[in-house]
């Protein structure tokens, strides 16, 4: 199933329909949109259009099919929770969004041949930290600095940064995804994560499965690509320039400080501080306290998410150089005519 049933199934799974629900909607039973669904009925214009209407979207929708890529889904994180159908429409939204960029960025012309992610041998913790420093020593930014734009750093790369819209919250146990796609290197994360410090966590995680070549298959990857996050948005060198090598108590404001330079969560700092041995056992425990009792689960003043412009910007190039016309523009990014006229007229 490549074609249209399965835009049919996507679109009725997006719109939390049961195969009875839709069937109600179309006068017909849910036998037979199943059986739309998995192409053993092929809808003719006007079947096309009764779907369209039903489901309140353009026919186009239905009747536009992507050449979708092959995804492993081997760096797929997410919680047992997240099962059935939820996963198989997730799944299949990513594989969709990724035949979109892959389209795009054909038609922009872009080498993929030319995209080569620098892999770094990692077997133990202390190499994770060693990466996360020649990481950054390859992008050509200090040990001493924050990371200001981590999307737009990987973007310039290369890598595909995707975010999928969390319908009705129903991915909230999906946690991120890395994968090597068409020789691609492509970084997925859902679009509601309101807490930057989080989402750019996720990112530099995920950033980690793909640069990481980890040979001993008895250790933990997650806890390695932990590491190297962790490590990647704060290093060693800055840690102990703002802290010091030992402290045996830390001012609330203090975390503050660092936590609003260098865009990472108060818990991330704490973890860090005892990981790196600057604060005891007693003291790391004494800070989660005081933390749960000012922040709570919710920082009340999060740091702001980073965008991803990559994808809309290159769609809107193509659109100007007249290689694509603004309907397929409309459809790329999924908006009607008039939202692509007045975001462009708003700019």
């Amino acid at each position: 199933m490549n074609g249209i049933g399965k835009n049919l199934k996507r679109i009725r799974l997006l719109k939390n329909l049961s195969l009875k629900e839709a069937g109600n909607l179309l006068n017909m039973s849910a036998t037979a949109v199943s059986k739309y669904e998995n192409e053993k009925i092929l809808p003719d214009s006007e079947k096309i259009i009764e779907f369209a209407n039903a489901y309140q979207v353009k026919a186009i929708e239905i009747l536009k099919v992507y050449d979708v890529p092959k995804m492993k889904f081997t760096s797929f994180r997410k919680k047992k929770r997240l099962s059935g159908q939820n996963l198989e429409l997730l799944k299949e939204l990513i594989q969709q969004k990724v035949a979109k960029y892959l389209e795009v960025i054909e038609m922009n012309n872009i080498n993929t041949d030319s995209i080569k992610l620098k892999k770094y041998l990692c077997n133990t913790l202390e190499d994770a930290e060693k990466c996360a420093n020649d990481f950054r020593n390859y992008i050509k930014i200090s040990n001493k600095q924050p990371i200001s734009n981590l999307i737009n750093i990987l973007e310039n790369l290369g890598i595909i940064i995707i975010q999928i819209k969390n319908s009705n919250n129903r991915f909230n146990d999906f946690d991120g995804l890395s994968e090597i796609v068409n020789n691609v290197p492509v970084i997925v994360l859902l679009d509601n994560i309101k807490d930057g410090a989080r989402q750019r966590f996720t990112i530099a995680h995920e950033l980690g499965h793909l640069i990481l070549n980890i040979n001993n298959k008895d250790l933990d990857e997650e806890k390695l690509c932990n590491r190297f996050a962790s490590a990647l948005l704060m290093p060693n060198e800055a840690v102990i320039n703002e802290f010091g090598y030992s402290r045996g108590n830390i001012n609330f404001f203090e975390l503050i400080a660092f936590k609003n330079e260098f865009k990472v969560s108060y818990s991330a700092i704490v973890y860090r501080l005892h990981d790196l041995n600057v604060i005891s056992n007693y003291l790391y425990r004494k800070l989660n306290i005081l933390l749960s009792k000012k922040i709570g689960k919710n920082d009340p003043n999060p740091i702001p998410a980073e965008i991803s412009y990559q994808f809309k910007k290159i769609v809107y190039k193509l659109e100007a150089d007249k290689i694509i016309s603004i309907n397929k523009a409309c459809e790329l990014l999924g908006i009607t005519t008039n939202e692509y006229i007045n975001e462009d007229n708003n700019y």
